[in-house]
């Protein structure tokens, strides 16, 4: 299953972190990065969707483990070359719908700036067989963009089922229409009410938002 981004985050590889030196954004990422750190420090984390590594540099010297994936291989060339790793930290090609295919076992999963380009329809699904491969108990951390004038390009359009996206266009000069959806706090909860009602957070920084919770329901789900 695919969001309909791949190939777009693909042509972005060596450009995507500038987004990160956008200075109004610079408060936000102070405060959001330790708190990230923080959330999984000493667990065994499986990051979905960590496009440049960007993210998994935020926390990974804390981790016990790290496996971080991503459908593109070009986006993971940028996130292994970024440092040094711990050994502890591994890369992987994977589907975020087909999580079953990556070995390891995991107390914690961390998913940043990848709820936003899932389909409202495929979202549910998503979440349900993240916490059936996680397991009860685990913690997820989960963070993305808000919709600010200004700072994002606008929204222009949004399909019959609810989903909205934005025209942006890359340094080759390619010109993509990508899907980025910018849920409320209320929707957040009601989706992750679905997997987790235990230790559920959620908050608002003037950029981003952020979620956290404990897997405390899994479906069996249709294979």
């Amino acid at each position: 299953m695919r969001t309909g981004t791949e190939e777009y985050y693909r042509g972005r590889a060596l450009e995507y972190d500038r987004v990160y030196d956008k200075p109004e954004r610079k408060a936000d990422l102070r405060e959001l990065v330790p708190w990230v750190s923080s959330q999984l420090a000493g667990r065994r984390v499986l990051e979905v969707a960590a496009g440049t590594g960007w993210w998994t540099g935020s926390y990974a010297d804390g981790a016990a483990e790290v496996t971080a994936t991503d459908f593109n291989a070009a986006t993971l060339d940028v996130a292994k070359a970024r440092r040094q790793w711990p050994a502890s930290v591994r890369f992987l090609e994977a589907d975020a719908f087909d999580l079953e295919s990556v070995s390891g076992r995991f107390d914690a999963a961390f998913v940043g700036f990848f709820w936003s380009h899932v389909p409202l329809t495929q979202l549910d699904g998503f979440l349900d067989r993240l916490a059936e491969r996680l397991g009860l108990r685990a913690r997820v951390v989960i963070i993305d963009n808000r919709y600010v004038e200004g700072s994002n390009q606008p929204v222009v359009r949004t399909d019959f089922s609810g989903d909205t996206y934005q025209n942006r266009r890359l340094e080759d000069g390619t010109t993509w229409e990508v899907l980025k959806n910018f849920p409320t706090p209320a929707e957040v909860r009601t989706r992750l009410a679905r997997v987790g009602e235990e230790d559920v957070e959620v908050n608002e920084l003037d950029y981003y938002w952020s979620a956290t919770f404990r897997v405390t329901r899994r479906r069996d789900l249709a294979r």
